[in-house]
């Protein structure tokens, strides 16, 4: 019996989750069975785990912090203030997810926009937390590969199609949701409507294109148009939320963390997946999936305490490189 049909045995009685949600973590269960090759970009988000992963602990976390750099929101990392991964600092009380958003988008449509080549690859550095260690890696990505391109291997989209994907996003948010619903489907077959959303109600919607849009803000490259109507997209979303404090991210730095209102997602228990975005930049840093109150072990994760993070990932630093391996 392979892996993922020990998973599948497993969770057998648990309810099937939105493909959108789920999306980040059964790529990354594909990726260790060594179903997939591994020229794609890694999946941005990890805000739904479904794997038996150990909640990620605060020293491991806290040692990240003082050790790591170069991520896309200062070039150096923020250590987490006294070794503490809840360390936070107060946002101005009156702000709300929407009017943060739109700042963001507004900040981010004024950077440079990077001109890739095809003959480019894509370097990745990232840390994921999720087991007994945090887990640092670099990865390289082919930018125009035509093997994950034009649906060939479903939503699985090549650099490229993400980049230019990204820089004709409309200007209309209704729009663009239609397009991240469209970029990446529940079932993640190419569509065979322009809005497979249609008729599912704002409550139903709200999950998946927080879902989509999270991955689409964490292409690499980015487009910074692109960007910014992803941003303004989100701040149209029913029930979106933002900490009331920055949080620290998985390799220690200050971070906003955007995520759904229990009267959008409640189907998950005592457990939340966010967003997380540079409270300076407003580059996208990562995610995290962190458990909101004391519980035991469920179907979605280890037992927890109410602050733990139970997954994550942050970008350390990204880059186009002129060859595999490397590095810039």
């Amino acid at each position: 019996m392979d892996e993922m049909s020990k998973l599948r045995e497993w969770r057998a009685d648990a309810p099937t989750p939105d493909r959108a949600r789920l999306a980040p973590g059964r790529r990354r269960l594909l990726d260790a069975a060594g179903t997939r090759k591994r020229r794609r970009l890694p999946a941005p988000g990890d805000w739904r785990v479904v794997s038996g992963a150990v909640a990620a602990g605060v020293t491991a976390v806290a040692l990240l912090s003082t050790s790591l750099g170069g991520g896309p929101g200062d070039g150096t990392g923020t250590p987490a203030a006294d070794g503490d991964v809840r360390t936070a600092q107060p946002l101005v009380p009156q702000a709300r997810a929407s009017d943060l958003l739109r700042k963001a988008a507004t900040v981010v449509a004024a950077d440079s926009v990077p001109q890739p080549q095809s003959g480019d690859w894509v370097y990745v550095r990232e840390v994921r937390v999720g087991g007994s260690e945090p887990d640092v890696s670099e990865s390289w990505f082919e930018y125009a590969d035509p093997e994950f391109e034009d649906w060939n291997e479903g939503d699985d989209h090549s650099p490229r199609e993400g980049f230019e994907y990204l820089a004709a996003l409309p200007e209309d948010p209704d729009a663009v949701l239609q397009k991240a619903r469209w970029f990446y489907p529940e079932d993640g077959d190419r569509p065979d409507t322009e809005d497979p959303g249609a008729g599912r109600s704002d409550t139903e919607l709200a999950a998946w294109n927080f879902g989509s849009l999270g991955l689409l803000a964490g292409t690499v490259p980015n487009h910074p148009r692109g960007q910014a109507r992803v941003y303004e997209a989100m701040a149209t979303i029913p029930g979106l939320r933002v900490a009331d404090t920055t949080v620290m991210d998985p390799a220690g730095r200050r971070a906003l963390a955007f995520y759904l209102g229990d009267e959008v997602d409640a189907d998950d228990g005592p457990f939340r997946d966010e967003l997380l975005i540079d409270p300076e930049t407003y580059t996208y840093l990562g995610t995290r999936y962190i458990a909101t109150e004391d519980t035991d072990q469920s179907r979605y994760g280890p037992a927890a305490e109410e602050g733990d993070v139970v997954a994550g990932t942050a970008v350390l630093s990204t880059a186009l490189v002129d060859d595999d391996g490397e590095r810039p």
